[in-house]
C-alpha cells in the first residue's frame, strides 16, 4: 500500500509511496536537506521550517527568530529577509545539521504554538521565543520586539508570559541582555517607531511616558489614544507615519481628534519620520514642554 506524499516529505516517506531513489532524483523532486525533500521550492522559508522539523523528529521545533518571523512580528531587515530556521531541541538532544538549520536547545517553558495551520508547524511559545531571540537582536532591537509582541491591537503574548519566560531559564547566553531590556519595555504599543521614540527621550535621561493612554477630551466625544504622555502636566509625545496623510479624511479627522485634545489643555508635541534619522529636535522639544509645564 503506497503512503500519500505531502510537499515536504522523508526520505522513509518516499519509500513507503513507492518512490525509488532514481526516482527521487528526478526533476519533480528536491533535497532540503538529508533525508528530507519537497515538490516544492526548497528554498522557500515555509519548505524548510517544515524540512527542518522533519529532520528534527517529533520533538523539534521552531524557535526563536523563526517564531517570530512567522507571527508578523517586527525584526531587523537582516533577520526579516533571513533563509535560516531556528529549531529548538530538548537539552541532551541531538539535532539535524545542515547549513540553514539553526538548533538552539533549551527546556520548553511554555505551551507550544501552531504558527501556521495549513501546514501544521509548531514552535515554541512567542515569549520563549523572544528569550531565544536576545542571542541574536541588539539591545534597542530587543525592545522594539517585546513592544510587538505585546501591542495595543491583537497582542501576541502579555507581559506575564515573557516575565514567566525569562525566570524560568538562567544561566543561557542572552537571558541578561533580555532582563535589561524587559525593563524598557511596555505593553500597548502601536508601531516599532513609536518604541524607539520612547527610547530615545529615555536615553537622554527625560521620564518614561506612559504608552497609548486613553483620553476621552469631550464627555460624549470619541475615544483617543495617545502614543506618549504625561498625564500629570497634560503634555502628548506622537509619531506621525505616513498613514497619516493618505486620505484627505485621515488628514480631516486628525486635524480634529488634536484641535479637541488642544482645547482640553494638551500639549502635543509630534514627530515623524524625517525626525527618526537625528531625535535630538524632538527630544529638546520634549524637554522644554517638560519644563514650561512643570513651573
Amino acid at each position: 500500500m503506497t503512503r500519500f506524499l505531502r510537499e515536504v516529505f522523508t526520505f522513509a516517506d518516499a519509500q513507503a509511496s513507492g518512490l525509488s531513489k532514481n526516482q527521487l532524483r528526478g526533476a519533480r523532486y528536491h533535497q532540503v536537506c538529508r533525508g528530507v525533500y519537497t515538490t516544492g521550492n526548497p528554498d522557500a522559508i515555509e519548505i524548510r521550517a517544515q524540512a527542518a522539523l522533519l529532520a528534527g523528529g517529533p520533538k523539534a521545533l521552531l524557535a526563536g527568530l523563526t517564531v517570530l518571523r512567522f507571527l508578523g512580528v517586527w525584526l531587523p531587515q537582516v533577520y526579516a529577509e533571513d533563509k535560516h530556521i531556528h529549531i529548538n531541541m530538548p537539552p541532551g538532544a541531538s539535532g539535524p545539521t545542515h547549513e540553514f538549520i539553526i538548533v538552539t536547545r533549551s527546556t520548553v517553558v511554555l505551551e507550544p504554538v501552531e504558527l501556521w495551520d495549513i501546514l501544521g508547524l509548531m514552535g515554541v511559545h512567542p515569549a520563549q521565543a523572544w528569550l531565544q531571540a536576545a542571542n541574536y537582536l541588539d539591545h534597542d532591537d530587543l525592545i522594539v520586539a517585546a513592544d510587538a509582541l505585546m501591542r495595543r491591537q491583537y497582542p501576541i503574548s502579555t507581559r506575564p508570559e515573557i516575565d514567566h519566560a525569562v525566570g524560568c531559564i538562567s544561566g543561557s547566553r542572552g537571558v541578561s541582555k533580555a532582563r535589561r531590556a524587559l525593563k524598557l519595555a511596555r505593553a500597548g504599543v502601536d508601531s516599532p517607531m513609536e518604541t524607539r521614540l520612547r527610547l530615545a527621550l529615555v536615553a537622554h535621561g527625560l521620564p518614561c511616558p506612559e504608552v497609548n493612554l486613553p483620553l476621552r477630551p469631550q464627555p460624549d466625544g470619541p475615544l483617543y489614544y495617545l502614543d506618549m504622555a504625561y498625564p500629570a502636566i497634560k503634555l502628548a509625545v506622537e509619531y506621525d507615519g505616513a498613514g497619516h496623510a493618505a486620505t484627505r479624511q485621515q488628514m480631516q479627522r486628525d486635524q480634529f481628534r488634536r484641535r479637541v485634545i488642544e482645547d482640553a489643555g494638551w500639549r502635543i508635541i509630534t514627530a515623524t519620520a524625517a525626525d527618526s534619522r537625528d531625535w535630538s529636535g524632538v527630544v529638546a522639544s520634549v524637554c522644554a514642554g517638560l519644563n514650561a509645564r512643570l513651573r
